[in-house]
């Protein structure tokens, strides 16, 4: 690779330099089909359940599929194009921050919002908390990366946009740190407390009904027991399936912005620290996909819709054998 190409800012340095190139490129077409798959599957099975798409947590996920394929697929292209201009390298560093900050903060949005309704009480048919907290999301993930399109470059500490290398100078370590790096630490923060807070409420609430349970049976015997109270197996559903698949884009965020103040600050990168990032990255494609496959509206709208063909084969034999033979050709008149 030539010393310009390994300069540009953006994705088209991380994925093009050194020894990385193959193994990022790899990566990047990979989590793009995944991500595809993942949004593919979400939309159709809504097509053929239309519930689901009521669900606002599966509409969120499907989407953050749609903009990580975008994001997978605008750094592979980069790969093959050499950005010149100015507005063309502008473009590359708010889409490129955008498409990173998006889906790892629409995913905090889901736990924060699963949050407020489990801790509390928020009643899940209130709109507004939704679209509050989705515009909270967005915001975030769109108006700081958007400062790389109409600031001037020399307060970034370069004469170009262009000209950002992959060892900053401090003016744009400051540039980066307030435009991107910040603004992945505290959305990160807010979404791993919601998940602790979550996990720390669904545990008190299983341990105690489990003792409720336990004194029902000692004192009634083993054949009563008192009824379950509160809601601790959608709890426990819900924290299976949003408990994990958050984290690892938060980690990702984080050692992204890591990797700037250590090139800073060492003045040098790490190779493996490189690998670590990508394969952080892509994780995000796989792990949504795993979400979306194992979360119980899902579930439950693939068992209908498999009940529901069961039935309908099932119809269509029982119509087949009761159906009268076809009747007899009229026999000729004799002569």
């Amino acid at each position: 690779m030539s010393d310009d190409l390994e300069a540009a800012h953006g994705p088209l340095a991380e994925i093009t330099s050194g020894g990385l190139y193959p193994f990022s490129l790899a990566m990047f077409v990979i989590s793009a089909c995944v991500s595809l798959a993942a949004f593919a599957y979400g939309v159709l099975l809504s097509i053929l359940q239309p519930q689901v798409w009521q669900n606002s947590i599966i509409r969120v996920v499907v989407v953050a599929q749609l903009i990580n394929c975008i994001r997978f697929i605008f750094r592979v292209l980069l790969t093959n194009v050499k950005i010149n201009t100015e507005s063309g390298c502008r473009a590359v560093m708010f889409l490129s921050d955008a498409t990173s900050l998006l889906p790892v903060n629409l995913c905090i949005h889901c736990v924060v919002y699963l949050h407020l309704v489990v801790i509390h009480k928020v009643p899940p048919d209130l709109r507004w908390p939704r679209v509050v907290a989705l515009t909270v999301a967005s915001a975030l993930s769109v108006v700081p990366p958007s400062f790389a399109l109409y600031l001037p470059a020399r307060l970034a500490g370069a004469a170009s946009f262009c000209a950002f290398g992959r060892i900053p100078t401090r003016k744009q370590y400051e540039f980066t740190l307030y435009s991107y790096a910040i603004w992945t630490y505290l959305p990160g923060v807010i979404g791993i407390a919601s998940v602790v807070a979550i996990a720390a409420h669904v545990v008190r609430t299983r341990r105690a009904t489990q003792r409720a349970l336990q004194a029902s049976v000692a004192y009634y015997g083993p054949s009563q027991s008192v009824p379950r109270t509160g809601h601790t197996g959608m709890l426990h559903r819900a924290l299976l399936t949003i408990i994990w698949f958050p984290i690892t884009p938060i980690l990702s965020l984080w050692l992204d912005a890591l990797l700037v103040t250590v090139a800073y600050y060492r003045r040098r990168t790490y190779l493996w620290l490189e690998y670590v990032n990508i394969v952080l990255l892509c994780l995000q494609s796989f792990l949504l996909g795993l979400a979306l496959v194992v979360n119980p509206t899902m579930r439950a709208a693939r068992a209908k819709q498999a009940r529901e063909r069961r039935l309908a084969r099932g119809a269509a034999r029982a119509h087949e054998r009761i159906l009268p033979p076809p009747p007899l050709a009229p026999d000729s008149p004799g002569v």
